[in-house]
């Protein structure tokens, strides 16, 4: 029995999910780079680097792997965003940056919750069925909301060219015809509601929790 779990978690955590790991702590870094810089800081403040993060490394597999794929990558970008926030405060400020240990456990949590959801549902991304193409459109409505959600801060300039791009990538990732771009387009939009509220409810829980 130990054998067989043995092989199992190694299939898991292989060298491709090694990989995995490395793609979201490179994630995190950069948005913890960016919060910290006038003309990238709305990355920091988006979800748009942990969305293209799951289109990168989920599609494709098999629904379990996806799942523990999606959370691993997100709970490794999250620690590196606020571990890389504190190093880059301390050489550009010489001072000590305090990490908040439930600001911490919180977004930890929140990548759980995401990385189930999005490891369930977007592993279906770049299939040419009906399935493959609300997938996708659904995270082009998660980036347009996103867009949407911060469209009234500073910076949406940035934020609309990195979307503009993050779209490309997931389109590119995604789609397998003409016919389908088409589906993805009209199904995308209605889809972008949705999205609006998904990517505003961690604002609201930070905001719930901080009030505790």
């Amino acid at each position: 029995m130990s054998v067989e779990v043995g092989k199992r978690v190694s299939g898991y955590f292989g060298f491709s999910e090694v990989a995995v790991l490395v793609a979201g702590a490179v994630s995190g870094a950069v948005g913890a780079y960016a919060y910290y810089s006038e003309s990238l800081r709305p990355l920091a403040h988006s979800f748009t680097l942990w969305i293209v993060l799951i289109v990168a490394v989920v599609p494709g597999i098999p629904r379990r792997r996806a799942v523990i794929r999606a959370v691993c990558a997100l709970i490794a970008a999250v620690f590196a965003f606020y571990l890389g926030k504190a190093w880059v405060y301390g050489v550009k400020y010489e001072g000590t940056y305090r990490i908040d240990p439930s600001t911490l456990v919180l977004w930890c949590g929140l990548a759980v919750a995401a990385g189930l959801v999005a490891g369930l549902l977007l592993d279906a991304v770049g299939r040419a069925d009906r399935r493959g193409t609300l997938a996708t459109a659904a995270v082009v409505g998660l980036l347009i909301g996103d867009l949407v959600r911060r469209s009234d801060r500073s910076g949406v300039g940035t934020l609309a060219v990195a979307t503009a791009i993050a779209i490309a990538f997931v389109a590119w990732r995604g789609i397998r015809s003409p016919r389908q771009a088409a589906e993805v387009a009209v199904v995308a939009l209605p889809l972008g509601l949705l999205g609006l509220v998904i990517v505003s409810a961690p604002d609201f829980f930070e905001g719930l929790f901080a009030s505790f």
